[in-house]
């Protein structure tokens, strides 16, 4: 069990991610929070996310986040994910194609008043797609 208070708000706001409910995981998040993406110009608020989120659960089966590596101290945590699940409705354009995905990330989050006030995700943004077209580029 991690002794870090913040580390313990992520895993628990990921195990309700992780059983669906995308709501009390958002919790863990202040209202302004922005959510910045590697590759990406503009951040995304907590709307977004909410959004990306129920596009992600409507698309894909048994979806979930799993705990590579989470740590922290000093209004800090840093998580290693993988995020897995197996497409079978519409995502991004793409057709259902039944194949399961595996998409490694690191998210750095720093929390303000024990709410995530801002969160960094490092890692390959085109990865999810090109597991979905089969690609052989991670």
């Amino acid at each position: 069990m991690n002794d870090n208070v913040e580390a313990r708000l992520v895993q628990r706001a990921v195990a309700a991610l992780n059983g669906g409910d995308i709501d009390a995981y958002l919790e863990a998040f202040a209202l302004d929070c922005l959510r910045w993406v590697s590759g990406l110009d503009v951040p995304f608020t907590v709307p977004d996310i909410r959004e990306n989120l129920s596009q992600l659960f409507a698309a894909f089966d048994r979806l979930q986040l799993h705990e590579d590596l989470l740590f922290g101290g000093d209004g800090h945590v840093c998580a290693r994910w993988t995020l897995s699940g197996i497409h079978t409705g519409e995502y991004g354009g793409i057709a259902p194609t039944h194949r399961e995905i595996a998409v490694e990330t690191c998210e750095v989050y720093t929390f303000t008043g024990g709410k995530v006030t801002e969160c960094h995700v490092y890692g390959e943004t085109m990865s999810l797609f090109n597991q979905l077209s089969g690609s052989t580029h991670d």
